[in-house]
């Protein structure tokens, strides 16, 4: 199907209006399997992380995925030749959730394309795995949000480490009191990118076989750029929010679940792009500090040393009057107050190739 930019902004916009602020979870949508029934899913955004969702959605045994969307030709048959090309391939998400037969969606999308695919799905019917962060702003969260609620369905946000054994015991250590009264909580990520970063190739045409109109979607027109798109579009504004809406969300997010807190209650942010001599957009050396009741938690993200707390170069660390918590994707160390030292690695193999696929992109 062949449609305009200005045409699809237009509708899509007029679509996604919605109000509502609170989360939504609704019964799945075939209620209770029969012997030989699956679940049938559909992928829209066929990259590196949805051929990896997609991996891991194969292994279960009432999941069977029969469509596939991308709008790079590439991703797209590659997503096909997994399924042993049984899955039906498409260049419109809107074409993919027409389809009756599709129980569930997984999206794994650039962020600024999390939002109205998702409203769409809903309003199909159909459930949703979404990719962290759920939304590329604020208003499109609650919009997302109010469609799982309007339309009663499940919603489901990809941090996928809380599956981790080692991040739950941590949590409940937390939670125990063993720390004491936690007054601060720290979180980072630190690379050294000086002084080219990703560098500042020209505008050319397109990739072969990539729809760039429909790559930008809702966002501004911009003419093509390599750094733009597929694994760096994290770096522009128009696509995403950098690193802290990348990496941040998973550190921010087992804060949130081990100190039970769903909102700061003030967040003050300084940095920028000061150093780096690249085309992206996003700071290069950024301090975020939050406020919440009763504690205070920062992230910190630098690009110009990799020396991280501790010499980790990512990590979460809990600073409670009884003791400390330091937890990253290999384990988890825990130093009391008066010296004692007890350390937790993974307990599940997943877990050690997360990481390592970590440590290369970063």
């Amino acid at each position: 199907m062949s449609i305009s930019r200005r045409d699809f902004v237009k509708d899509t916009t007029i679509a996604a209006v919605g109000t509502g602020v609170a989360l939504s979870v609704g019964p799945f949508s075939r209620g209770v399997l029969g012997a030989n029934e699956k679940i049938v899913v559909g992928v829209i955004g066929c990259g590196g992380q949805g051929r990896w969702n997609m991996r891991d959605f194969r292994r279960q045994p009432e999941v069977a995925i029969a469509a596939v969307c991308d709008v790079y030709d590439a991703n797209l048959q590659q997503a096909v030749e997994m399924t042993d090309g049984k899955a039906t391939a498409y260049k419109d998400f809107r074409k993919l959730l027409e389809r009756k037969d599709i129980d569930a969606v997984i999206i794994a999308t650039p962020d600024h394309w999390h939002a109205l695919p998702a409203i769409y799905a809903c309003e199909a019917g159909k459930d949703v795995y979404v990719e962290k962060p759920l939304s590329h702003t604020i208003q499109e969260g609650r919009r997302m949000v109010d469609a799982a609620r309007r339309n009663n369905r499940v919603v489901q946000v990809g941090t996928q480490q809380r599956s981790g054994s080692h991040f739950q015991r941590a949590v409940e250590l937390v939670r125990s009191g063993k720390l004491g009264k936690v007054s601060f909580v720290r979180t980072w990520n630190y690379s050294n990118q000086f002084p080219q970063g990703m560098a500042s190739p020209p505008d050319t045409d397109p990739l072969p076989g990539l729809d760039w109109d429909m790559w930008l979607g809702p966002a501004p027109y911009v003419h093509y750029n390599r750094n733009r798109c597929l694994s760096n579009f994290r770096w522009f504004w128009d696509y995403a929010g950098g690193m802290l809406t990348d990496w941040g969300t998973h550190l921010i997010d087992i804060v949130h679940w081990a100190m039970d807190v769903d909102a700061p209650t003030a967040v003050f942010a300084a940095g920028g792009k000061n150093y780096i001599q690249d085309n992206r957009e996003t700071p290069d050396n950024l301090e975020v500090l939050y406020e919440y009741p009763g504690f205070l938690m920062n992230y910190s993200n630098r690009i110009l040393n990799n020396h991280g707390i501790d010499g980790h170069s990512y990590g979460i660390q809990f600073q409670g009057t009884e003791g400390t918590l330091f937890v990253d994707r290999s384990g988890f160390e825990l130093r009391r107050r008066f010296g004692a030292t007890f350390a937790a690695r993974p307990e599940f193999p997943g877990l050690r190739q997360v990481a390592s696929k970590a440590r290369l992109r970063h």
